[in-house]
């Protein structure tokens, strides 16, 4: 038989402690008793006063005579743990843990540093599902620290830290059910329901409704206190001789307190079918500390329709426990140390555990390879000091050809900046000589050279010239402005164009025109006139009209004398 260990839950209301070892295929039950929670120590599985809690601990040792086994492990119960169900492609499983290290920001969308990842292997990959399914969980670090100090103040060691879930997974794989179980965990202010198939888990899901709601109506109704709470658990348990509910709650008051945790249930099964209608939930097992409650389990045949037993009458669990009494009471007492997930985090395992024999007979064969190690390490370090070695000569016969060819460096840096030097005065050069360039020199042009009554509204600039739109007082002054123009230097070709007339808001006279000037040498400053061809054709066209008008006039005129000596 393994060595005994004490197994502890520690919830909100209640603490619930046995002392098991592993018997064969079973659990062994030697000691087991629940006490109250002192008040304001614990809320929703994080320990605020573990200095207390833990003498409370030591007093309940001492009383139940378990004083002498120092090893625990604890069934950790909150909603604070973050839990996932992730599917992982075939992979060997000790590559499991580094896949989920990998991805656990995508399983948990957020901040994991002050997080300890647990997992647990629901099922393995087969030809029907190429996948392993994963029940992946995020314990904050701040609630297992709480249990170290719990250890500590309560003079025990912590073997391992295990989930509420898991632990009653592992409890109930032992129940050979070919069909679908819907395990439902009552707790006083959480319950915890599993649907479970030939050993596996293939759902689980808490809800925040238990038992306070009726142990509540029962404290008002009876007069007792919440110091009376184990008290109270018994008065409304239906197979405790101290039952009495019945005399002080009616069938109706039972259903309305029950509602609720009847509705958590009814919804998850409804949840679970209807993605699994090939293999919906067949029957109901209540489990647990509040297993018995009055009027729970006719409640909730009623409004499912499934056929609904308490764990006790189980034989398969029965046996797994060795028959003892109460059993179903401790299940996550009693699962938490058959195969616990990891939730210590790596601060916490120093010192947590001393070695054994079988580890202190084994220190020669460490000390064994540790010598074969050294001796290859020397080997190593004098096969790296001669290549050392070769590399310095060789590093020397390089500086001696770099000093060498230093002055040949020095030539080619030259070359190389007369050819910076070279192309950077091609690109001022091609810079000055560009038709912007004059840009600024017909812009002072401009200034200097046109009326006081021109407005600019506007010029466009490219390289070959300058568009501008002008408006001036009058045609006079449209006529000064293009003559001015054409006295620029800075411009070869002005041409006007698109003259208009209209009146502004105070009725003068405003001419509007465009002008499209071309950048270059002004020709008239050579005494060339562009327009000369054009003045040339001009004049030939008015000398050929002016000879046909003299030569009619002459006709006539002496048409004229002629007739008049007639007369």
């Amino acid at each position: 038989m393994a060595a005994k260990v004490l197994n502890i839950e520690i919830c909100d209301q209640t603490i619930t402690v046995c002392r098991t070892a592993r018997k064969g295929k079973g659990v062994h039950i030697f000691d087991s008793f629940i006490f109250p929670t002192p008040e304001g120590c614990v809320l929703d599985g994080v320990i605020s006063d573990p200095s207390l809690l833990g003498e409370e601990l030591k007093k309940q040792f001492v009383s139940h005579n378990v004083q002498w086994t120092k090893n625990v492990v604890f069934a950790l119960s909150s909603s604070k743990i973050a839990v996932r169900e992730v599917k992982l492609p075939p992979m060997k499983k000790n590559l499991i843990a580094a896949a989920i290290k990998t991805n656990s920001e995508d399983y948990f969308p957020i901040d994991l540093k002050n997080y300890h990842i647990a997992y647990c292997i629901l099922d393995t990959a087969s030809a029907t599902k190429p996948y392993n399914r994963i029940l992946v969980m995020a314990a904050p670090v701040s609630i297992l620290e709480g249990y170290f100090q719990l250890a500590e103040k309560a003079g025990l060691t912590i073997k391992a830290i295990d989930s509420s879930g898991n632990s009653q997974y592992q409890a109930l794989k032992c129940i050979d059910n070919k069909n679908v179980t819907v395990f439902v965990d009552v707790g006083s202010s959480s319950s915890v329901v599993s649907f479970m198939r030939d050993g596996k888990l293939l759902l689980q899901r808490p809800f925040a409704f238990g038992s306070d709601e009726l142990v509540s109506h029962y404290i008002n109704v009876s007069g007792k206190t919440q110091e009376s709470y184990l008290e109270i658990l018994n008065e409304i348990n239906v197979t405790h001789p101290d039952f009495m509910a019945d005399k002080l709650l009616s069938l109706t008051d039972i259903q309305k307190n029950l509602e609720r945790l009847v509705s958590g249930i009814m919804r998850s099964i409804d949840y679970f079918n209807s993605g699994q209608w090939e293999s919906a939930a067949s029957r109901i097992v209540l489990v647990g500390l509040n297993r018995h409650l009055v009027g729970l389990r006719d409640f909730v045949a009623e409004s499912t329709g499934l056929e609904t037993l308490y764990l006790d009458d189980i034989s398969d669990f029965t046996a797994f426990t060795n028959g003892t009494a109460e059993a179903a009471t401790f299940i996550n007492c009693i699962g938490s140390s058959i195969a616990p997930l990891d939730l210590i985090p790596k601060q916490f395992l120093s010192g947590r555990k001393a070695p054994d024999k079988a580890e202190e007979s084994s220190i020669m064969s460490g000390v064994v390879i540790c010598c074969i190690i050294v001796a290859g390490a020397v080997l190593l370090a004098l096969s790296s000091w001669l290549g050392y070695l070769s590399s310095v000569n060789d590093l020397g016969d390089v500086n001696s050809k770099i000093t060498s060819l230093t002055s040949a460096k020095q030539t080619y840096d030259t070359y190389v900046a007369y050819q910076s030097s070279e192309q950077t005065l091609k690109v001022l050069t091609a810079d000055t000589n560009a038709p912007n360039a004059k840009l600024v020199g017909f812009f002072t042009e401009l200034e200097k050279k046109m009326p006081s009554s021109i407005l600019l509204l506007s010029a466009s600039c490219s390289n070959d010239g300058i568009s501008l739109n002008i408006t001036v007082g009058s045609y006079t002054d449209a006529a000064a402005v293009i003559s001015s123009l054409r006295s620029f230097d800075s411009l070869a070709e002005i041409n006007a164009a698109d003259f208009v007339s209209a009146k502004n808001e105070v009725g003068a006279e405003r001419i509007s025109f465009t002008v499209n000037c071309l950048y270059g040498e002004n020709p008239y400053l050579n005494n060339i006139n562009p327009y000369n061809g054009f003045l040339i054709a001009s004049d030939k066209t008015t000398d050929t009209t002016a000879g046909t008008s003299t030569d009619t006039t002459t006709a006539s005129t002496s048409g004229t004398a002629s007739d008049s000596p007639a007369q």
